[in-house]
């Protein structure tokens, strides 16, 4: 994004201010727009949370004479909008990550900040990251030491707490942030790749064009939007994030309104397994306030400080006993498939109204392979990386392998995959339906690694200047391998798409 706008003689940066939906971002744009006498604008907002983003512009401040114009700019936090996240933040010169450091929110909070990091870190150059760590004057905010214990095995972050309805912290954020981007600056002018002319986006409203020509809408910029992604973008979620075709629910498939799901430890016993951890579970995820919603195939969806839930459009039983007769068989699935499944997982029947009963999941969000894999495509050291995605493939095509064991067809992919330990294979995903054990047979070997990685490979070719070197690095690991071995396929799919 950083530009020398010649024209009006200005170094043009923007600072994007990152974090999940509710965490305080347009409130410290707000009290940071009073601060340096500026104005906020907001495209689109519903029930306080903002739906394209917030923008903020300041100038002030010398780079090698000219002066420096802050393009300010937050996110939408909200899950089914990661798209728009995701743009934005590709065009920062700096990122605010702005989180809830409460108790209940940190874990969650976490996990979007390596996130957010992955992403910036694939940049080159890097994008520095601050973390506002936010709501610091609430009773129960994790203490500051902590915080920075549990950030040790992150990439670099500088942290500045703030109480941002009280305006507190957040000049020191920004300011520093903006230090970030023009360190960024410095770097994209010595290898002569810092951009000179008028900005792709001078003003909100180019912005906001920008936004609605990438996802191919076509309306009225003063007129109601409908989110949808693209569908590379579908592509991409579709192990993970349902997309919703509508704001309006499909109907249920009796034709009669569901009593929305509302997590609850004291419900009676038989209707939650395992008896004991599943309550214990279900006690924890109560505190979240997670509120699933209908997605486009009439199933139910949430996602929320670290849990998923779902249910299956045709799991909603009117005959009590049929409802218990499927709970023990997912009991059953669980149970067979343990050495190959995450821990952190519940199967209940709760109410749906006009005596009908729900059959849910709510499994405990793990880190990916997927994950692992963006963080290492910023790893500077060449061989260090070419070590790594072979390590990676291997894992999964050994998962594969291990799956075959499984008495349930567990799909086999970067997202569904655990990477918290390379050496066992953990299916980290919603378990498929019962019906689906007969499913076509997953990839494996070398076909899967060329479904997972070719397009992780395309984004390595195109943001490394070292590519070539990688590439290298993985060919002498290949003649050093077996023949039908991870080094060999991925030197083969190199090739592939060098070709």
């Amino acid at each position: 994004m950083a530009t020398i706008d010649d024209n009006r003689g200005v170094l043009v940066v923007r600072i994007v201010y990152d974090g999940p939906a509710l965490s305080g971002k347009t409130t410290s744009l707000s009290a940071l727009s009073r601060g340096v006498s500026s104005t906020l604008r907001s495209h689109e907002e519903k029930d306080g949370r903002t739906l394209f983003f917030d923008w903020v512009e300041y100038v002030g401040g010398l780079f090698e004479g000219r002066q420096i114009r802050c393009q300010i700019v937050s996110v939408p936090g909200q899950r089914e909008l990661l798209h728009r996240r995701k743009l934005l933040l590709s065009s920062a010169d700096a990122v605010v990550c702005v989180l809830d450091t409460r108790e209940h929110e940190w874990e969650f909070g976490r996990s979007w900040l390596r996130q957010a990091l992955d992403e910036c870190r694939a940049r080159e150059p890097a994008v520095g990251v601050v973390l506002q760590a936010n709501k610091r004057d609430a009773a129960d905010a994790v203490p500051r030491e902590a915080l920075r214990e549990s950030l040790l095995g992150l990439p670099p972050v500088a942290m500045v707490e703030s109480n941002a309805v009280a305006g507190d912290g957040i000049r020191e954020a920004f300011v520093l942030a903006v230090r970030l981007a023009l360190d960024r600056v410095r770097a994209l002018a010595a290898s002569g790749r810092l951009s000179v002319g008028r900005p792709a986006e001078d003003a909100p409203d180019e912005l906001l064009a920008k936004l609605l020509a990438e996802e191919g809408e076509r309306t009225d910029l003063n007129g109601s939007f409908a989110a949808s992604a693209g569908a590379a973008i579908q592509a991409e979620l579709a192990h993970w994030i349902p997309q919703r075709a509508s704001s309006r629910p499909p109907a249920s498939p009796s034709g009669e309104e569901e009593t929305v799901f509302v997590p609850d430890p004291m419900m009676p016993g038989g209707m939650i397994w395992p008896p004991v951890d599943g309550r214990v579970l279900l006690h924890e995820v109560a505190s979240c306030e997670i509120r699933p919603e209908r997605t486009s195939r009439a199933d139910w969806w949430g996602a929320e400080s670290g849990f998923r839930f779902h249910s299956a459009r045709a799991s909603i039983f009117q005959d009590p006993h049929a409802a218990r007769t499927e709970l023990i068989e997912w009991a059953r699935l669980h149970a067979a498939n343990a050495s190959h499944i995450s821990q952190g997982r519940a199967v209940i029947l709760a109410d749906a109204g006009q005596g009908r009963l729900r059959l849910w999941q709510i499994v405990r969000a793990e880190a990916t392979l997927r994950e692992r894999l963006s963080m290492l495509l910023g790893l500077p050291e060449p061989g260090v990386l070419a070590r790594e995605l072979v390590a990676v493939a291997g894992q999964l095509a050994r998962s594969r392998e291990a799956f075959k064991a499984a008495t349930a067809s567990l799909p086999c992919t970067l997202w569904t995959l655990g990477a918290s330990e390379l050496n066992r294979a953990t299916f980290v995903g919603l378990m498929p339906p019962l019906r689906s054990l007969s499913a076509t047979p997953e990839l494996e070997g070398a076909a899967l690694v060329a479904r997972e990685f070719t397009p992780h490979l395309r984004e390595l070719r195109r943001v490394r200047v070292d590519y070539g070197e990688v590439r290298a690095h993985v060919a002498e690991l290949a003649k050093a391998a077996a023949r039908d071995a991870p080094a060999v396929w991925l030197d083969e799919l190199f090739a592939q798409i060098h070709a």
